[in-house]
């Protein structure tokens, strides 16, 4: 199916585009490690006597790095229940799987954005979690469940190997359920964990 698959413009700007997120990444941290070795004490004191802006502070932020590496291991460790793994080239399969978590990531930001809107505050995770973590979960699946049903059934963008196992009455993969279901609760738990406010 994809044995001769070449890049296209589409597929250059959206691996341009997780590039340029990473880079970004990268300068954050440097720029974290940079302030760091630069600030006195007394500029300590300064800056802790005000709200100072830095990355930690920003939930998003802490969120998409969190999620980076589950969100990119669960796509490696499920790929080959696609049959992309078994038909595609190499270089489709690499850009499937940068693709694929680059889509999870976005999945997990509009559905933790969706969650803020609701509750007014970008910091909801630290208030009710069980309620709000539970419309997290339902936003990610929902859309997951839409996404296979268009893109196997419908479309027939991707289909599924006979190892890969698939919910009865809607008839999707299991697995990419049930990424939504485990991995967004690892997030919200690991984001209650490393909440903290970050003065310099």
């Amino acid at each position: 199916m994809h044995s001769y698959w070449v890049m296209g413009h589409f597929e250059w700007v959206e691996l341009g585009l997780f590039i340029f997120l990473a880079v970004i990444a990268l300068v954050l941290l440097a720029q974290c490690r940079y302030r760091r070795k630069i600030v006195t004490s007394s500029e300590f004191k300064i800056a802790a006597s005000r709200k100072n802006w830095h990355w930690r502070t920003i939930p998003e932020t802490r969120l998409l790095i969190i999620a980076l590496p589950l969100e990119l291991l669960w796509e490696i460790a499920q790929f080959p229940l696609y049959t992309v793994w078994q038909e595609g080239s190499w270089s489709y399969i690499l850009y499937g799987l940068a693709h694929c978590t680059l889509g999870d990531l976005i999945i997990l930001l509009v559905a933790y954005w969706v969650v803020a809107l609701i509750n007014k505050d970008r910091n909801w995770y630290l208030n009710a979690v069980v309620a709000n973590g539970f419309l997290f979960i339902i936003l990610g699946a929902g859309y997951t469940i839409y996404s296979e049903i268009m893109n196997v059934r419908i479309k027939g963008t991707w289909g599924y190997t006979e190892l890969m196992p698939v919910v009865p009455v809607i008839g999707v993969g299991a697995m990419p359920l049930l990424q939504w279901i485990l991995i967004q609760p690892v997030l919200l738990w690991f984001m209650r964990l490393t909440n903290t406010t970050y003065d310099e």
